[in-house]
């Protein structure tokens, strides 16, 4: 058994022993400022588990105590975006052997697991020419019982594994998801389960595939179980990391690197609102993160003019890429005092979250003749794989 990876470099600018960066940060009426932050500890790792205590804020460069600007820690699965599309091979043994019913368990855990702070969805691949998806992107938890059922109970539509065609057709998935995606920080995921690794459909060139694996900018993990893998072609497809077992009931371990490996760059990310006593003028906000790891501060730039009182912290902020202009200044004769505002609102409700895609039945064999989309220019990006072996 062995896990090769390679670490994506993560790019920070931090102060102190803790590197922390800020991802985005947004002002809104009546006087919420948020900042969106990654911590992560002096060795790379993700700093997990911060509370609201753990964060100190500063205005120019003045303390700021929680009895003067309410505050609140929101949920990043709510700004941020990562998509992640788990696309399972059952063209080949597993789907006549009795592990069938616990690997759909393993990968219902697994959704169930990613679910809580990014989009998760799965599909199944055989030799059909299209890949058949079981869950959609934002599913409830409620439906991950039915994606058991509907994985156990998948019967191959063809046993001719369409390998080049449910990679490429997974990463234009997920390339779509981004585009279509406003969030200031998003990324997405493929995660391909096989025991077989071969390429019988010719449904897509080889080389039509690995370009699109080489210009997608998601990530690309492979689990590969069993003594017929094809290794060389897991290798080159599984750039960001490859699980290989001779093992058959060794894909619960695959799973689980996997995952450990996909929340690692989330468990770090935090979402920080409060309500500025700030009501005019240019200032400067420090947010600064005290935790047994090590301390650091990120900063930001913010207008409070036409800020007033009402404010609640819970009120989901609206991030963009680029920096909101600052809000228009108060009509003349407005106050415009320098003082703490009274909040006297309900906490706003957040938005309702999203409609998953109804799961799909299997199309009938043999008689499905679409064509896998064709491939979209995308963005090229240098690649390195670093791999290493751990018996």
């Amino acid at each position: 058994m062995r896990w090769a990876g390679a670490a994506a470099a993560l790019v920070t600018a931090g102060c102190g022993s803790l590197k922390v960066t800020k991802i985005a940060g947004a002002t809104q009426r009546p006087a919420n400022v948020a900042i969106y932050v990654d911590v992560h500890d002096p060795s790379g790792n993700a700093v997990p588990g911060l509370v609201e205590k753990n964060f100190r804020i500063y205005e120019d460069g003045k303390l700021i105590p929680p009895a003067k600007a309410k505050r609140a820690l929101l949920e990043p699965k709510n700004v941020g975006a990562k998509f992640t599309l788990i696309l399972l091979d059952l063209s080949g043994p597993v789907a006549d052997s009795e592990d069938l019913p616990d690997l759909a368990t393993t990968v219902g855990k697994v959704v169930e697991t990613l679910s809580d702070k990014q989009q998760v969805a799965v599909s199944v691949f055989d030799g059909n020419d299209e890949i058949a998806p079981f869950l959609g992107f934002g599913a409830e938890g409620d439906q991950i019982p039915g994606l058991v059922k509907g994985l156990r109970e998948f019967r191959p539509r063809s046993r001719n594994t369409n390998w080049n065609g449910a990679v490429f057709q997974g990463l234009h998935t997920l390339e779509e998801q981004l585009a279509g995606s406003t969030a200031p920080n998003k990324s997405a995921a493929l995660v391909v389960y096989t025991d077989r690794g071969n390429d019988l459909a010719h449904s897509v060139g080889v080389e039509t595939m690995k370009q699109k694996v080489k210009d997608s900018p998601v990530q690309i993990f492979a689990i590969g179980i069993g003594e017929k893998v094809n290794t060389p072609e897991l290798n080159a497809v599984g750039r960001n990391g490859v699980f290989l077992s001779s093992n058959l009931k060794a894909y619960k371990k695959g799973f689980d690197e996997v995952t450990k490996k996909l929340t690692a760059d989330t468990d770090g990310r935090y979402v920080l609102s409060y309500c500025s006593p700030k009501r005019k003028g240019d200032h400067k906000a420090e947010i600064e993160i005290v935790s047994p790891s090590g301390e650091g501060k990120v900063s930001y730039r913010f207008s409070a003019a036409g800020f007033k009182n009402g404010c609640t912290p819970r009120h989901r902020p609206t991030f963009s890429v680029e920096e909101r202009p600052p809000p228009p200044p108060p009509p003349p004769g407005a106050k415009d005092e320098d003082d703490e505002e009274e909040d006297t609102g309900k906490p706003d409700k957040g938005e309702t979250p999203q409609k998953a895609a109804t799961p799909q039945k299997a199309a009938a064999p043999d008689d499905d003749e679409s064509a896998p989309p064709k491939p979209r220019p995308a963005k090229s990006r240098p690649t390195k794989t670093d791999t290493s072996d751990d018996e």
